[in-house]
Order: structure tokens, then C-alpha cells, then sequence
């Protein structure tokens, strides 16, 4: 893949190295090649001078900061709020909105229109200690509060001082739930390294267990992180709104047929099977929140109901409530109400419009002992009911909708949708008369 070169960058990007800039055509080939997903390695990412004073001025291990997903105080550090650490992370912050970095961010990655998220939420300084460590996961995919897309993830490391066989290596996954087949990427988190990759459903990644040597135990893995959306994505890329994905480790590799289990092999079995069991339970807590709020949502919708008006014409008015009818003139397969004539009404028309994919079926009127449908298929219709006798009491209408298939789709609106309802007219004899003599 060879990507054509770029026009020059529209503004400066101060504090930036300048062969990042110099080489971006490189850096862009390769993210754009990597497999098993779009990624890179950029070495010296900051000025030199720049990045020794994010890493002088790193903010030291806040345990109030250190909260993890289960609500225990865990070995990783996170802080957001980096504007008010130092004024080189103030600097760093007014860098990662500017126009210049942003072009730059979309010059090496080849996704346009990059958008910086003000809260840094999940972003900022992280640091991980001894003992630490991050399963493969795939972030989450949309900011719902702004209505961005994830696109991108930028993490930069601070750590002069670090050995492989310390782990904390970052790893790109192919399938970490193919635990036989998962190909793993590494780079160790050396100081002023950035790796830079897509979010998407398959960015599996993590780091291993921090096992830093007694003497060294002072030391801990810091790293930058900023995260980039955008206001929208390809359509082949978009899938539902998700939370961050984790899926837990395998047995160590040295757990093989035949082997005597040392007390460490039991602690760790036992490790493993507790992070399990307190993942189940966080998402099992999520799914009975998420499930509250769905039926807090329906609560409501329910309520609304109540006070929906029907788009009623003629000389009537909607007694009560109406059943089956939404505020925002949609219809559910079966719908009911009470119509109020202010004088006799001989007849009902119905106006309605079904998208243009709805699947076939019919649309069916009845008052009392008379009836009549329709039947429809996608874009508008209309069905009349002519009414045995002129009601002047009150009378119930009743529509009813049978298709193939919805007429919207689960993934767009979860409701029991039918139609969109745009005229319910009612019919008077004494109207159709003076009509008639007027001409």
C-alpha cells in the first residue's frame, strides 16, 4: 500500500517532534498495512525537551485515582483532569485540540476530521505498578453524552528505565478469544514510544503482568493517553452503542497434561477464577441497571401515551386516552380510541405512511359491527370506513395492522411500530350534502 503524499500541514504542530512530521507519509503507510488491525510505532514522538518535562512533571500515584471497574483500589492510576497537574500537561492539553495536531493525527492514520474529547474521559496520565496488568479488550465504541464516534487511540510512554522481561509490554491481539491461533504483537512502553491504532470490533488489546525486580519495585509503567472521535464513521464500521470488552486470560502456558501443581499454580488458578467471577458480576450488575432504565423508559413512554392526541380533522373531538398511539404519530400494530362527534359522523378516513422496505400486509378499521382494510405495502395509503348508521355518541375506533415482518427495524426503534398516522378524518353527512350543492 503506498499512499499518495499529503499537501504540507495547514498549521505548526509545536511540541511534536519534527520526524514525526518529516516521515508522516511512512508512518501513515505502515498504519495503513499493519495487521491484524491498523496500527503503528512511532519512536521520539515529542520535541526531546517536551517530553522530559511531561515525564519530570508526571503527577506521582494518587490512590484516589486508582479506583478499578469493580470498585476496589487496584494498581492503575488514571488521571483526567491533566490540565490541572502541571503546566507542561496544561501545554499537552491545548496541543491535543489544536487544529495542527489534529491534522497532523488524521494525516498519520488517514481518518479525516478528527475530533479531540474535552473531558479525556478514559485519557490522560496512567499510571500501572507492580503486579499490574490489562486483558485484552476492545474499547468502547461511542461517546453518547457527545454523539461522537471512537476512532482513535494515541498512547505515548514515559518510562526511561524498562526491561522486556518486566512485561507491561503493550500486545495487539488477532483473536484473543482463539486463545490456540491468537497472534500477539508487542512493543515495550520506552520512553517517548507511541503506539497509535484504530478503535473498531476488533482492536483487541492489553499488556501482561508488571513483574519488576524488588530493587526496581519503585518504578511503574506511566504512559500518555489520548483518544480521538469523529462525528461519524463508514457504514460498514457502525454497529450498536457497547461498553469496553474485556476477555480474561488463558491458563499460563506452562499448565500442561501431566504436570504436579505447585502452590503458586493454585494461587494463580485461584487468581484467574476470581477476575472471572468479578467480571460476571459487573456485568451482571450492568445488565440489571441497563434493564431498570429500559423499563423506567417503557414507564414512561406508557405515561406519555396517555396524553397523546390523535391527529383528529372534522368535527370531533378524542375522548380519553387512546391506546397504541405514540407522541411522535406512530401507530403500534393494534391501536384504539374513543371519538366524540360534535355532530353525526357517517364515516371514518385514515391517512398513513409506511417506510418505503415495510414488508406487505394489510390495515384494518372497525366501529362497532362495521369494518373495512387496505392493503399496504411501503409509502403512503388510505382507508375509509363508512359507519353502518351516523354515530352521534361517542364511539370506539379500533385499527389494527397485520404484516410479514416490522415495518421499522429493531435496530433503528425497538416499539411495536406499524404506521406513521398523518390524518384521521372524520365524515359528515351534513358536510357531504352541502358539497354536493355546492358543486
Amino acid at each position: 500500500m503506498n499512499p499518495l503524499p499529503m499537501p504540507p500541514l495547514k498549521t505548526a504542530v509545536p511540541r511534536v517532534s519534527e520526524s514525526v512530521i518529516q516521515h508522516a507519509d511512512q508512518h501513515r503507510e505502515a498504519f495503513l498495512g499493519a495487521q491484524p488491525f491498523r496500527h503503528v510505532m512511532i519512536e521520539n514522538f515529542f520535541a526531546p525537551e517536551f517530553a522530559e518535562r511531561l515525564l519530570s512533571e508526571f503527577p506521582s500515584f494518587d490512590p484516589k485515582l486508582a479506583m478499578n471497574d469493580m470498585g476496589e483500589l487496584g494498581g492503575k492510576a488514571v488521571n483526567t483532569k491533566i490540565r490541572k497537574i502541571s503546566p507542561a500537561y496544561e501545554e499537552l492539553y491545548e496541543l491535543i485540540g489544536s487544529p495542527g495536531f489534529l491534522d497532523l493525527m488524521s494525516r498519520l492514520s488517514g481518518i479525516p476530521d478528527l475530533l479531540m474529547d474535552p473531558k479525556l474521559y478514559g485519557g490522560g496520565t496512567h499510571e500501572n505498578r507492580h503486579g499490574q496488568e490489562l486483558d485484552a479488550h476492545v474499547d468502547f465504541n461511542y461517546d453518547e453524552a457527545q454523539q461522537l464516534h471512537r476512532r482513535l487511540n494515541i498512547i505515548i510512554y514515559m518510562n526511561q528505565e524498562w526491561e522486556t522481561a518486566w512485561g507491561g509490554a503493550i500486545e495487539i491481539h488477532s483473536n484473543p478469544w482463539d486463545h490456540k491461533n491468537n497472534q500477539i504483537r508487542a512493543f515495550d512502553p520506552l520512553f517517548n514510544r507511541c503506539v497509535m491504532f484504530e478503535t473498531n470490533e476488533y482492536s483487541w488489546h492489553g499488556f501482561p503482568k508488571i513483574e519488576l525486580p524488588e530493587d526496581r519495585r519503585n518504578l511503574s509503567r506511566k504512559s500518555i493517553s489520548i483518544y480521538l472521535y469523529t462525528k461519524d464513521r463508514p457504514a460498514e464500521e457502525v454497529v450498536p452503542m457497547h461498553a469496553t470488552f474485556y476477555v480474561q486470560r488463558p491458563l499460563p502456558p506452562h499448565f500442561q497434561e501431566g504436570r504436579a501443581l505447585t502452590g503458586q499454580d493454585i494461587a494463580d488458578i485461584n487468581t484467574l477464577l476470581k477476575r472471572r467471577d468479578d467480571w460476571l458480576r459487573m456485568y451482571h450488575k450492568m445488565e440489571l441497571e441497563k434493564n431498570r432504565e429500559i423499563a423506567a423508559r417503557d414507564h414512561l413512554i406508557k405515561d406519555l401515551t396517555m396524553y397523546v392526541r390523535v391527529p383528529l380533522t372534522g368535527y370531533v373531538l378524542q375522548a380519553g386516552s387512546a391506546v397504541g398511539v405514540f407522541p411522535d404519530r406512530w401507530m403500534a400494530s393494534h391501536a384504539e380510541f374513543d371519538i366524540q362527534p360534535l355532530t353525526q359522523v357517517s364515516g371514518i378516513l385514515l391517512r398513513g405512511w409506511r417506510p418505503e422496505n415495510a414488508p406487505p400486509g394489510r390495515v384494518r378499521l372497525s366501529a362497532g359491527s362495521t369494518s373495512a382494510e387496505t392493503p399496504v405495502g411501503g409509502g403512503s395509503f388510505a382507508v375509509a370506513l363508512k359507519l353502518s348508521q351516523p354515530a352521534e355518541q361517542t364511539f370506539r375506533l379500533n385499527i389494527g395492522t397485520t404484516a410479514q415482518g416490522r415495518a421499522v427495524d429493531t435496530n433503528v426503534d425497538s416499539r411495536d411500530l406499524a404506521f406513521l398516522v398523518t390524518e384521521i378524518r372524520a365524515r359528515h353527512p351534513l358536510v357531504r350534502t352541502l358539497t354536493k350543492m355546492l358543486g
